[in-house]
C-alpha cells in the first residue's frame, strides 16, 4: 500500500473541487440573504375631521408598525418618507369620543414588507364642533 501524501489529495481533480467549493458559496450566501429579518417604524397618526370639526384630544399622535422582511426591502420601507405618516378621515363619523381603528391597508410598504403588528390598533379621539368665527 502506498502512502499519499496530503498534498496530493488536494491538487488531485482540483478543479472539481474548486467548481464545488463555489458553487457551496453561492448556495450559503442564497439561504443567508433570504433570512427575513424584524423592524419597528414610528409613522404618526393625522386624524382628518369634517370643515366644521376639529379633534380636541386623542390617546395617541403616533403609532408603532412591526413590520418583516429581507434587509434590501426594509431599507426601502424605513427610507420612504411618504410612509412616515397615515391619514384616517373620521369626517362622516360625526362628532363626540371615537374610537378610531388604524387600519393596515393605509400602511404603505414596499414589495417583500409585510405588517405584523400595530400598537395601538385603536385611537380614541375627541371630536367637537368649531366654534364660529366671530365677525360672521
Amino acid at each position: 500500500m502506498i502512502k499519499k501524501e496530503w498534498s496530493s489529495y488536494v491538487t488531485e481533480n482540483f478543479s472539481y473541487k474548486l467548481v464545488a467549493l463555489f458553487i457551496t458559496l453561492i448556495l450559503w450566501l442564497t439561504i443567508l440573504g433570504r433570512r427575513d429579518f424584524v423592524l419597528n417604524k414610528k409613522i404618526d397618526i393625522e386624524l382628518q375631521t369634517g370643515p366644521n370639526q376639529v379633534v380636541v384630544a386623542q390617546t395617541a399622535d403616533s403609532i408603532r408598525v412591526k413590520v418583516s422582511g429581507s434587509r434590501s426591502a426594509l431599507k426601502k420601507f424605513m427610507d420612504n418618507s411618504q410612509s412616515g405618516s397615515i391619514y384616517i378621515d373620521i369626517s362622516e363619523r360625526g362628532e363626540g369620543v371615537l374610537d378610531v381603528d388604524v387600519p393596515l391597508n393605509k400602511i404603505e410598504v414596499p414589495i417583500g414588507v409585510r405588517v405584523l403588528g400595530v400598537r395601538p390598533n385603536m385611537i380614541r379621539a375627541e371630536v367637537v364642533s368649531k366654534a364660529p368665527s366671530p365677525g360672521k
